[in-house]
């Protein structure tokens, strides 16, 4: 995801790309979308699509958190 924000906040990426990318399930793009929500290092950006959330971008604690 850092990637492909090219290290910028608020930058939309697509849920579906990254999901394959890691090669996980609708059910497990969900959780982990909403737990890095709740830890607030991504902002859920927009609703639809095949994995629930449309887009998401990176906080700036969760660009600090992916530097590390």
């Amino acid at each position: 995801m850092y990637i492909d924000s090219d290290g910028e906040e608020g930058v939309r990426v697509s849920v579906k790309a990254i999901s394959e990318e890691l090669g996980i399930d609708k059910t497990e793009a969900r959780n982990l979308f909403e737990y890095l929500e709740s830890k607030r290092c991504l902002k859920i950006e927009t609703l639809g699509g095949e994995y629930l959330y449309g887009h998401v971008s990176l906080t700036k604690k969760g660009l600090a958190r992916s530097q590390k």
